[in-house]
């Protein structure tokens, strides 16, 4: 169950950053599939910003 305090975009924001750090880690240890962990980086960062844009029916 989640705590009420804590909203919906902020357990985004963390699974976004622990992901990005995660891949970070991985491509500095494995420097042969760097451009996999960046590929993974770059789709997370998008889908986050993403899903902060309002679609054009929540535009006032």
């Amino acid at each position: 169950m989640i705590p009420k305090s804590i909203s919906k975009e902020a357990i985004l924001g963390m699974i976004v950053l622990s992901l990005v750090v995660g891949s970070l880690i991985l491509a500095i240890i494995d420097s042969s599939t760097r451009a996999t962990f960046a590929d993974l980086t770059k789709v997370a960062v998008g889908t986050y910003i993403g899903l902060h844009i309002p679609s054009p029916s929540q535009r006032i």
